[in-house]
Formats: C-alpha cells, structure tokens, sequence
C-alpha cells in the first residue's frame, strides 16, 4: 500500500527549514522510497518557500472534480510507494475538503499520515507579530495587535482534522520541544531517521527567522512611513543579510497575556489532552527557549546597527530604481508605444483645440442662408492658435 505523508505546518514551525530540507534531499529520501515532487527550485539554503502542496491545495478548495484530485495526489509519488506532502497553505482547508482529501486516498488505495507541528501561545504570537510586520506592513505595537486575535490557526485545524481524520493518522509535535532536532524529529515519523545521511548544519539551519529588536523597531517605523507594499522586500532584504542571527522576543505586557489566557487557555488543554497525552505540551508561555536566548555559537542579535540596516535598505532603494529605469526603457522602445505615441499628441492637440473655441452666442436667429455664409467664412480661415499647436508638435 502507498503512504502519502502530508506535512500541514503549522504555521511558524519550521516548516521552511523542512521544505528547505525535503528539496535538498530529494535524491536522498527517494532512495529511501519517499518521493518529494512538485517543488519549486531552491537558490540558497535559508530560501522562504511554501513547500509543495499548493497545486493540491488549490484543487481541494476550488475544484469539485475528484478526478483532478486523484491525478493531483498520485503525481507526487513518481516510482516510490511514499510521497511526501509540504504546505502549510495545506492547513486552512474546512472539514468538508479534509473529508474530500481522504475519500481520494482511500479510493486510491492510499493510507495518509497526517503531521501537525504546534506551539505554545506567545512564542507563537511573537513569531506571528513579527511575520505580520515583515509581510503585511504591520506597524503598530504588540500590545496593540494582540486584541485583534481570533483564534490560533493551530488548535482551529487540529478541531476540523480530528473530526474526519483517525486519531492514530494524527503525528502532533509540540515545536518548543524539537525546534533543535526538527528534522530528525520528521525523519522519525518517516522512520528512516536511523538509515538516511544527512549533514548536521542543514538539520539546524533556521529559515525565515523572527526579527530582532533592531529590525523590528527599523520595519515598524518603515512601515508606518511609507505602508505595507514593500515591506516584504525590505525585510527579506534585512534577514538574508545576516540569516544566522537569533531573533529576540517583543516585550509583552501583562494585560496582553492575560488576553491570551482567557481566549486560548481550554483549547490548550483539549490539545494536550488529545494529542500529546499531557507531556510536552503547549502553554501559554514556553520554558523550553525562554524565548530562544541561547546564543551559542550565533553572533549577538544586537551587532546589526542602524546605520547597516540603512544601508542595506538603501542598496535596495538604488536596485529598485535601477529596475524601474530598465522597465521605462523597456516601454519607450517598445513598437506599441512608438506607434501610440503620436496618436497621443494629436488627441492631445484636439481636446485642446476643442476646449479653446469659444462658444458662439446667437443674438437673433439666422436664416439657413446666412448661417452657412457665416460658417464658410468663419471656418475657412485657420485659428492663429491651431497654426502655433501644429508647429509646437
């Protein structure tokens, strides 16, 4: 019987690191019998992907045809009898296209894994807030965001997953737990964490990290000056420049976690209680990275100063321009502009001959004669004002 394992986050996990991870080791795992397919190339190791599971995604929430859906899920297998699923868009679908996903699999005589990474509250609020900023333009304070929460897209998908799913399919993590072994702890399920030859460096590599205090305050104050349309750019550029540096947590006041216990404090427990039999399980708070103080090896968070982030920002800004400038160059020595161009100019020249006539103002009614005489002569003669147009052009 084939497997189809389906990786679905959660969100602010690892899930890039892993998808990072699953790309490089495509050649790998396949000979290990799992098949990574459908993914999209990986230029360098700390890439932010969205992992494989778009295409399959797509069709369970906007295509009613099951057989779409059946061609989808065995692409990803190629020749191995395993495949492997990574996305956490994978996570948003309701219970209805849950259901719709596991009739395909049955029917095709697939047995679906389903593995779902969780994590306590705030670390999990903090790295949201700072993906928020990051993404979405987002300037305001924590403490402000914070009311703002509904729910926690983890415990939401773990409710409608265990309506539909059987509890044994169901691999649930605490991430707080194995954020320094995540990738052994995904080889486990797979069960070929004691066979496969990995190096240690890819295993702890952190993709996507959270910001520091420094580019945090740097991208709050950019977003709120010019909004949120580059803050991606803008970020990425910051991260990628020093992808090995620890994130450090925002402070959060009092009132605010007193917020998040009263909203999220049962459904912690109905997760533990289900899923992770009571041990290492979710919190509101995290004693496991406290929040990931431990700088080991990595350089000190604080050594980005501002004037760096400056320039980093600034080499953008020149890169932007220097983009637009080649695309204007591009639209100028196009043949559709050089043939709209001039067209352009001379409906320009009329809305302004238009606009320019004076209105005539009929004093007594002419005859039919004497209205044609009149304008015979009137626009016989050109305007002044239409020679000096014609010439400007």
């Amino acid at each position: 019987m084939k497997t189809l394992y389906l990786h679905a986050g959660g969100s602010k996990t690892g899930s890039s690191a892993l998808q990072v991870f699953f790309s490089q080791y495509a050649r790998a795992l396949e000979q290990h019998g799992f098949a990574y397919k459908n993914h999209s190339e990986v230029r360098h190791e700390y890439q932010i992907t969205s992992g494989n599971g778009y295409a399959l995604f797509e069709l369970l929430v906007s295509t009613p045809d099951n057989y779409c859906i059946n061609d989808v899920i065995m692409s990803y297998f190629g020749t191995c009898n395993c495949a492997i699923i990574s996305s956490e868009y994978m996570q948003h679908i309701d219970s209805r296209q849950i259901d719709r996903l596991l009739s395909a699999t049955f029917i095709l005589g697939i047995k679906l894994e389903l593995i779902y990474f969780v994590r306590s509250v705030i670390p999990f609020v903090c790295s949201a807030y700072d993906q928020v900023i990051k993404r979405h333009g987002e300037w305001r304070s924590i403490d402000d965001w914070i009311p703002e929460l509904g729910t926690l897209d983890h415990i939401e998908f773990l409710k409608r997953v265990s309506d539909v799913v059987p509890r044994a399919n169901i691999h649930v993590f605490n991430y707080d737990s194995v954020n320094e072994h995540l990738v052994d702890t995904m080889l486990q399920v797979l069960g070929i964490g004691d066979h496969m030859k990995t190096d240690a460096r890819h295993k702890q590599r952190r993709v996507n990290r959270s910001l520091t205090n420094h580019e945090r305050n740097y991208l709050r104050d950019f977003n709120r000056r010019y909004g949120g349309q580059f803050s991606e750019e803008v970020s990425d550029r910051l991260i990628y420049s020093k992808p090995e540096y620890c994130s450090e947590i925002p402070y959060i006041s009092d009132h605010s976690v007193g917020i998040l216990e009263e909203k999220f404090q049962a459904d912690i427990t109905w997760v533990n209680q289900t899923f992770l039999d009571g041990r290492d399980g979710m919190s509101i708070s995290s004693s496991h990275s406290a929040i990931r103080k431990i700088h080991r090896d990595i350089m000190s968070a604080n050594e980005l100063e501002q004037s760096d982030m400056h320039y980093l920002v600034l080499e953008w800004s020149i890169e932007r321009i220097k983009a637009l400038q080649k695309e204007l160059d591009g639209v100028y020595r196009s043949r559709s502009f050089r043939v709209t161009y001039p067209l352009r100019l001379i409906w320009r020249l009329i809305r302004r001959f238009m606009v320019s006539s004076p209105r005539k103002v009929k004093i007594r009614r002419e005859s039919s004669i004497e209205q044609r005489n009149r304008e015979i002569t009137e626009y016989s003669v050109p305007r002044l004002g239409l020679i000096k147009d014609i010439e400007n052009v």
